[in-house]
């Protein structure tokens, strides 16, 4: 069996009244998995799941023809060249009832299934996407956005959390190219309207990556294994199609590539050793389990949750957005005469505020299902949090106890491992993974969390994965309040056998860099229309990125929500550090609504959208963002490892998300010596109630404290607290991240009103285009 499915115990699903296998796989899974292939319950055919069984795997679309379990209509896998390969998959978007928690629910979503296929790549590989819209109309009290209802338009951002090209850079034969629309790589400007021709994405996955882009030495690296997503990312309409079900996971490299195994040192014990064999024999007895956390407000419910009802069925509630304070608070209804039970233990995978509505908290769809381990092996749970607006903050509870909590061991974290890449030459020792009590997980972000049960164990212990209750914002009536859920068990049987080696991080290994092949593209010469002026290292400047809620009309666009960006400099001829109150911006490299007399405001998406697909990226008067990369520049001195400040202004919690991007928190040291900032109390923790039982806002972090070590955490989203600075260090280095594209808000509900801005990053020297 190949890597890809080793261990995976999969339990298929089924579309319609047919089972989803590919080919000849059928029997061979059978022989394989016994009775848990009997278990191909779906969320796609009509029937009720089992919710609180075992946890049912989705559909994999694999460059594994063996780990393949989609049907040869929604996956296809060709060989290119080498080992190189085209794997594509097919997604319809469908106005289309399906299986949820034990509710049928007409949405809108991929192929008439909850849970579209994990496709598999591998770095190297072109990893394509058919895009077809067949959705309903909106009714016409619904139009989104100003669109009208008939069109009901989506898109396709593939994939989030790549550093791969959106195909869709300016060239120097067409200036003022208004057809960044039409690039078919990672493009969120695509805009398909409802019966149109399908459209083919095909995004190159590069198999090397300019090491700067992670902060590497010179050279390049292996592209990072790790977990990303697709979903649907059209303005005005992401919210609603992603909680429908228009999302995905995209998984590149083998699913157990980060499985690491070391020794202990016998001079060290903070230290161990690499172990080649041991590390085979941790990825044999290790299962690896996709887990979807996935959410969707539902009313007008046939029948209560807990009914156990075969023919439930609800009206789904997009409109629903919102779980805040004003409401009432959440309860379980156990019969349709009762008074709703506020008691948290019965919330499993659900929650009420009245009888009649029920806002469900899925893994793969089902409602708190269970995934066992068996007594000397191991669990990798790759975990994606594909809601469109909700906050989960994990934590692993004794069943018996809660008091008890498993710590999760990290991976991987954002598709990367959290440790800096090393040099080939400098034969470093691996880095252990470090175990952590929690994890507060936005909407986007992932995590690879590693489960051991190899080691003895007197007796079976489940544990409960819940998400703690979270404030999204600082305690007002409007806030978020997400309740605490229980998610899902993990059972760890009896184990007999001693374990001995320990978990390392899979880190990245510097190599010479290699010649990229493709095809040479002229760029721009000149600063594209638009464009303000890029950072001056040489001044120490940083960008300040400011979300507000103005509550204010811009023009004649209405906007919920607004992003300013300003280029912050500190005084000239002083040493610093300064406290940040003494940075000033220069006005000429604002980027917001400029009413004429300079006193720029915040700008929504909405500033630069002309409709019908269509964004201003040719007009003078639409300032934007961009970012030089200047290739005539070995070290990229203006666009390698540029200070971001992410300043919150409003009362609500952000999620920030860049495209074409990874990112880290940039630190004490360098914050003060390279940016002169002086960090004060002001940058301090957002709450002082770490490790207590009944906190409800975690404890977010603003910078790191320590200098910059092995144990770096990159991102390509990161919580924004109330009124706080976050401090971040991007690079843009690599020649896939050319183009344009957009940073916003990842709270779905957010950048559909105006948390969205677009950037455009531009080279003036012949690139290379990776074909």
């Amino acid at each position: 069996m190949s890597p890809l499915s080793e261990g995976r115990n999969i339990v298929p699903l089924r579309c319609g009244s047919r089972t989803l296998w590919s080919i000849g796989w059928i029997g061979l899974a059978f022989a394989i998995f016994g009775e848990n292939a009997a278990l191909a319950q779906s969320l796609c055919e009509q029937g009720t799941p089992a919710n609180e069984g075992e946890l049912v795997q989705p559909l994999i679309c694999s460059r594994d023809p063996a780990a393949t379990t989609a049907p040869v209509e929604r996956c296809r896998v060709v060989l290119l060249s080498g080992d190189q390969k085209r794997v594509q998959v097919n997604l319809t978007a469908v106005t289309a009832k399906i299986q949820v928690g034990g509710y049928t629910v007409k949405t809108e979503n991929y192929n008439g299934c909850y849970m579209p296929p994990v496709v598999e790549v591998a770095p190297g590989d072109l990893v394509a996407a058919e895009l077809t819209n067949n959705l309903d109309p909106r009714l016409p009290s619904d139009p989104h956005a100003g669109h009208d209802a008939n069109v009901n338009p989506t898109n396709l951002h593939y994939f989030h959390g790549g550093i791969v090209t959106p195909k869709n850079a300016r060239r120097d034969n067409d200036p003022n190219d208004e057809a960044a629309s039409l690039g078919n790589g990672d493009n969120v400007f695509v805009y398909r309207k409802r019966n149109t021709t399908p459209f083919m994405f095909e995004v190159p996955v590069p198999m090397m990556l300019d090491a700067r882009v992670l902060e590497g030495k010179s050279g390049d690296i292996p592209y990072p294994q790790g977990l990303n997503w697709y979903h649907s990312h059209l303005h005005g309409y992401s919210s609603d199609q992603v909680m429908g079900g228009l999302s995905g996971l995209l998984s590149v490299g083998d699913a157990k590539a980060n499985v690491v195994a070391c020794t202990k040192s016998t001079t060290d014990p903070d230290e161990c050793v690499h172990d080649d064999d041991a590390t085979k024999k941790l990825k044999e007895r290790t299962d690896v389990r996709y887990a979807l956390l996935r959410d969707i407000s539902l009313k007008e419910i046939s029948a209560l949750p807990e009914s156990g009802a075969a023919d439930a069925t609800a009206t789904w509630a997009p409109e629903d957005k919102h779980f805040t304070k004003s409401e009432e608070p959440c309860k379980v209804w156990p019969t349709e005469n009762s008074a709703g039970d506020p008691d948290v233990k019965k919330r499993k995978g659900y929650c009420q505020r009245d009888s009649t509505k029920a806002w469900l908290f899925t893994l793969n769809g089902q409602r708190y299902p269970k995934v066992t381990v068996e007594g000397g092996r191991n669990l990798l749970l790759r975990l994606g949090n594909l809601s469109a607006n909700v906050t989960y903050w994990l934590e692993l509870v004794n069943e018996a106890n809660e008091i008890d909590r498993l710590d999760l061991t990290l991976l991987a974290i954002d598709g990367v491992v959290p440790v800096a890449p090393a040099s080939a030459e400098e034969n470093k020792l691996p880095v252990k993974a470090k175990p952590v009590p929690d994890l507060v997980l936005l909407p986007a972000s992932r995590a690879e969390i590693y489960v051991r049960n190899d080691c003895r164990r007197d007796e079976e212990t489940t544990y409960i994965l819940r998400t703690r209750r979270v404030v999204a914002g600082n305690g007002a009536a409007s806030n978020d309040v997400w309740p605490e859920i229980r998610l899902a068990r993990i059972v760890l049987k009896k184990s007999s056998v001693e374990c001995v080696d320990l978990i390392a991080l899979n880190a990245s290994t510097t190599r010479q860099l290699a010649a990229i092949q493709g095809e040479l593209v002229e760029r721009v010469a000149n600063k594209p229309p638009g464009c303000v002026e890029d950072i001056d290292p040489a001044k120490s400047e940083h960008r300040k990125v400011e979300f507000h809620k103005p509550g204010m009309a811009s023009g004649d666009i209405e906007t919920e929500w607004g992003i300013l960006t300003k280029i912050m400099h500190p005084p000239a001829d002083e040493p610093g550090p300064f406290a940040y109150a003494r940075f000033a911006p220069d006005p000429t490299k604002t980027v917001g609504v400029d009413p004429g007399d300079g006193d720029f405001q915040p700008a929504g998406f909405e500033e630069y959208d002309l409709g019908d697909g269509k964004v201003a990226w040719s007009d003078p008067n639409k300032r934007r963002v961009c970012v030089f990369l200047n290739t005539d520049d070995p070290d990229h001195k203006n666009s390698h490892q540029q200070l971001w400040v992410l300043d919150n202004q409003t009362a609500h919690l952000h999620n920030f998300h860049i495209h074409q991007m990874k990112f880290r928190l940039a630190t004490a040291t360098e914050l003060a010596g390279t940016y002169k900032i002086k960090i004060n109390t002001d940058q301090e923790p957002a709450s002082s109630c770490e490790n207590v039982a009944n906190c409800d806002v975690p404890d977010y972090k603003f910078y790191e404290k320590a200098p910059s070590s092995e144990l770096v955490r990159w991102h390509d989203t990161i919580p924004m607290p109330p009124f706080k600075k976050v401090y971040v260090i991007m690079s843009f280095d690599a020649q896939e991240q050319v183009g344009r594209f957009v940073f916003h808000c990842h709270i779905l509900k957010h950048e559909d009103t105006g948390l969205m801005a677009p950037i455009e990053v531009w080279t003036p020297s012949p690139a290379v285009a990776q074909q």
